[in-house]
């Protein structure tokens, strides 16, 4: 590196002939491990040179890991050095999945020498869609993400960490700073760092790949997931890379049943997707690569740009631009007699503007918070008493909202198809008597047979409700406006099915429990009770707002 650190790369290149195009992906991940092996021989046996490196302090590479920061200059002059190799026939493509996916963006506004990319399940706002989701500090993923890159991957999913992360006292901890040491003995610089950047600043900004994709004219392939948390992240890239970069015409998305990791079963979660939804990914990457790097004709150059997933028909279409043209944004209202919730639950979701009718109200406490149970994660572990592995997807959720402080409002039973893909949000009128709260949100399928399927979700801290760059905390008992960015969705609700949204106020572990207290998310310690009232009538009409395709 231009600092004199050497880091460690291993080269796979086909048995016949002399200069070929690379792929490359760098990885914190171990480039020794059976599936970079796998790749390698996979990809050379279709003549490519295939390099996988090891991060700047992972495994045979040198120097001290630090995410992020260090790979913008490490993936610029990893992609010369294989430039200048004789092997190399100047063609190069980077290629990686979640952490290999944003050392791509990282350093993609500075690349001379790459032809294209395919970074996969990763995001492009390291504060809005990584760290902080709606100001919510996501735990999960953050101390699953940091104990691994500073140890392995047995840390978190291997057979021994179940003693750890399946333990409810490790989660419940406080301070959250401290969770580090807890984790796996000593201090880690990063994940003090987020904890020190609560709101987003010069740390996340020169990280980010927000507002800087005019400098990146590459064609790009991105891959996404419905029940990944980065599938927004996804197509912001995409909107922004057909609007500015030269490389317009050549961007692809695909968007798929999954979460971030592509499955090998149709079956995820409580549903089935059908033996369509099995697409074989490399071989999209295959013909991606065959195109940009060898310039094979046909096969995705003659395709529409987007290729998603559209569950509950369980089909694949493709479109030409997102949202999809001729979306309609229509408003759900919510509606109840103030028992939403209530062991004689009320609550109810149409098209109707509400009128003269009473608030729903729950109790928040931080002690005895909503437990995490399927949704957008991006990270598989062991934790609190589960006997299988935490993992996203559509799972039910009738045993979440039995509990007296999540509020349920239901459609009334379909008569025809829905169908819904596109961006999603809540506008949540409410008021709390705490100083901070959250408040989150999710949208399931109601089946006919009582299961109640989670397909997509979002939280706001309330702090945040105005900016991300500033906080402001609640003055108590006054009603305020909450906008919940919700994940994309693609999903047709069938006949005799309803819709459902869920509001309540923790998602735990996934994101940090608000203490209500408004004390600093490093060092809180201190916690109470929030009550926390949800208006739905004529001056403060509560929604949700989905995107409806007609046709």
């Amino acid at each position: 590196m231009r600092d004199g650190v050497e880091l460690s790369a291993d080269v796979y290149r086909p048995r016949c002939g002399t200069t070929f195009p690379a792929i490359v992906t760098r990885t914190p991940y171990e480039s020794g491990r059976d599936v970079f092996i796998e790749l390698g021989v996979w990809w050379s046996q279709r003549g490519y040179a295939f390099v996988v490196q090891d991060c700047r302090g992972r495994f045979e590479s040198g120097g001290v890991f630090h995410a992020y920061f260090p790979d913008i200059d490490d993936g610029v002059d990893t992609i010369s050095w294989v430039a200048d190799q004789p092997w190399c026939n100047g063609k190069i493509g980077s290629w990686g999945r979640s952490y290999g996916g944003l050392t791509q963006w990282l350093s993609a506004p500075q690349q001379k020498h790459l032809t294209c990319m395919a970074p996969h399940v990763i995001c492009d706002d390291f504060f809005g869609d990584c760290h902080y989701v709606g100001g919510a500090f996501q735990l999960l993923l953050s101390l699953g993400a940091a104990a691994i890159w500073e140890t392995n991957l047995a840390t978190v999913i291997g057979s021994q960490a179940g003693r750890l992360f399946q333990n409810r006292k490790f989660w419940s901890h406080l301070p959250l700073i401290e969770l580090d040491e807890l984790a796996i003995g000593r201090r880690i610089p990063y994940w003090r760092e987020w904890l020190e950047h609560p709101t987003y600043d010069e740390y996340w900004r020169k990280c980010d790949t927000v507002g800087r994709h005019a400098e990146i004219e590459l064609p790009v392939f991105q891959q996404c997931g419905w029940f990944d948390p980065y599938t927004g992240s996804g197509f912001r890239n995409f909107k922004a890379m057909t609007g500015d970069s030269r490389a317009a015409t050549r961007q692809r998305i695909l968007v798929g049943p999954w979460s971030h990791e592509v499955p090998d079963s149709a079956q995820m979660g409580d549903l089935d997707f059908g033996p369509e939804s099995l697409l074989d990914v490399r071989e999209e990457e295959l013909r991606w690569f065959d195109w940009q790097l060898k310039g094979a004709p046909g096969g995705m150059a003659d395709e529409p740009p987007i290729r998603i997933f559209v569950s509950g028909i369980n089909q694949w279409r493709f479109a030409s631009e997102w949202p999809i043209p001729d979306t309609n944004f229509d408003p759900y209202y919510l509606h109840s007699r103030g028992r939403a919730g209530s062991q004689v639950d009320d609550g109810r979701l149409n098209r109707e503007p509400p009128g003269n009718e009473p608030p729903d109200r729950f109790v928040y406490d931080p002690q005895e918070p909503v437990p995490t149970k399927g949704g957008n994660l991006s990270v598989r572990l062991m934790t609190q008493h589960a006997e299988e592995p935490l993992e996203g997807g559509p799972v039910d959720q009738r045993s979440i909202e039995g509990r007296r402080d999540v509020l349920v409002y239901t459609s009334p039973p379909l008569s025809e198809q829905l169908v819904v893909i596109g961006p999603a949000h809540v506008v949540l009128y409410a008021e709390s008597s705490a100083r901070d709260t959250d408040f989150t949100a999710r949208v399931t399928d109601l089946f006919p047979d009582g299961r109640s399927v989670v397909l997509t979700e979002g939280i706001l801290r309330a702090r945040y409700r105005h900016s991300f760059s500033k906080t402001e905390l609640l003055a108590p008992n006054v009603v305020e406006q909450f906008c919940l960015r919700l994940c994309p969705l693609s999903h047709v609700f069938l006949p005799g099915h309803c819709v459902r949204l869920d509001i309540s106020s923790s998602n735990f572990p996934r994101f940090s429990r608000n203490l209500n207290t408004g004390e600093c998310v490093a060092t809180g310690t201190q916690m109470q009770t929030a009550t926390q009232t949800v208006l739905h009538n004529a001056d403060c009409a509560s929604h949700l707002v989905l995107p409806i395709i007609n046709h």
